[in-house]
């Protein structure tokens, strides 16, 4: 590590990919509070890759799981003698690591509004946020010590070399124009909708508009869009970077998906996005900042965060309901374009 360790500011938000790209416009305030102040950032480690597409953190401290990665990563921060940190976690991990870190202010949600309520005894500076604003406001307000202020631009980068990459591949894959992308991939199971309604979804768009979908795909996911692969109206990417997936949703018509990382980044670069939700609140956790639909279920245990559930959650969302929304979306792309 470098740099005057007299002067930085430890933040504390490990996962997830969605979580993170929230988090980024109240970091962003936090250095514009403090531009002197060096943002050293603890994520876990695969999501530390994002971050180095964001001008404005100085330092990543990649977390690897497991006592020890924890440990490492503490005296990792601890070499660089933090004078406040933000913990925009709000669990007990993240409030225990901002506490062992030694850092005297130890900033974020007060205990009743944490997402592990003892988390919020670890800090000495617990902020009161408004509850009924979207995470990424209510994370600015913890960096603005409880103010409302405007949120700033998330500022992901893409670089020129990810562009040229993405470019490649495009051309291989035979795009050559606009293109959808599509997103089958979630982390839980109840946040997903059914593969093959996403390659009937990505036929009916090619049939009206001619324009093919194009499948991201993350660790883990390569069986799920198996199925996709070989047909003519909808292409699967190549395994990405973060860099790449960032190229590759940058120049998207739409974008498609559940509550899923990728689909926070495509709102973060502007990309219209169309969002399928299920378990999660579209209103303090959906695409923030950009021109976005979403189609949610309705359910009495909305706001469970359960990962498995024996009812469809967002599976049971018609292929028809999507498509009538999609095709408007397209289409007043297209126009947008000049393509229509």
């Amino acid at each position: 590590m470098s740099g005057d360790v007299k002067n930085s500011i430890l933040v504390t938000k490990f996962s997830a990919l969605g979580d993170v790209v929230h988090t980024l416009p109240a970091v962003r305030v936090l250095k514009e509070s403090y531009p002197d102040h060096r943002i050293v950032w603890v994520v876990k480690r695969g999501i530390d890759s994002l971050l180095k597409h964001v001008p404005f953190v100085d330092e990543i401290v990649a977390m690897d799981p497991g006592y020890r990665g924890f440990k490492q990563a503490l005296s990792r921060v601890r070499l660089e003698r933090p004078v406040m940190a933000f913990d925009f976690q709000g669990l007990i991990k993240s409030g225990l690591f901002t506490y062992l870190s030694r850092v005297p202010v130890r900033v974020g949600f007060h205990p009743r509004q944490a997402r592990e309520s003892l988390g919020g005894w670890f800090l000495n500076t617990k902020v009161k946020v408004d509850s009924s604003l979207h995470v990424v406001e209510q994370l600015v307000m913890i960096a603005a010590m409880g103010k409302k202020v405007s949120v700033p631009p998330f500022g992901l980068e893409v670089s020129s070399r990810d562009r040229e990459r993405v470019q490649t591949f495009l051309k291989v894959l035979g795009i050559g124009g606009p293109y959808l992308v599509l997103l089958p991939g979630a982390g839980w199971s109840t946040k997903r909708w059914p593969v093959e309604d996403y390659s009937w979804l990505a036929r009916e768009v090619f049939a009206r508009f001619k324009v093919p979908s194009l499948v991201l795909w993350g660790p883990g996911e390569e069986e799920l869009v198996a199925p996709l692969r070989g047909k003519g109206h909808v292409r699967v990417a190549p395994f990405t970077s973060v860099g790449e997936m960032m190229a590759v949703l940058e120049r998207a018509l739409v974008v498609v998906g559940g509550d899923t990382g990728p689909l926070h980044i495509a709102a973060a670069l502007g990309r219209p996005t169309l969002g399928l939700y299920g378990p999660s609140y579209p209103w303090r956790n959906g695409p923030y900042g950009n021109d976005s639909l979403i189609l949610e279920v309705s359910c009495a245990r909305k706001g469970c965060y359960k990962r498995k559930c024996r009812e469809l959650c967002v599976a049971s969302i018609p292929k028809e309901v999507v498509w009538d929304a999609l095709r408007v979306m397209v289409k007043d792309e297209l126009d947008l374009q000049g393509m229509g």
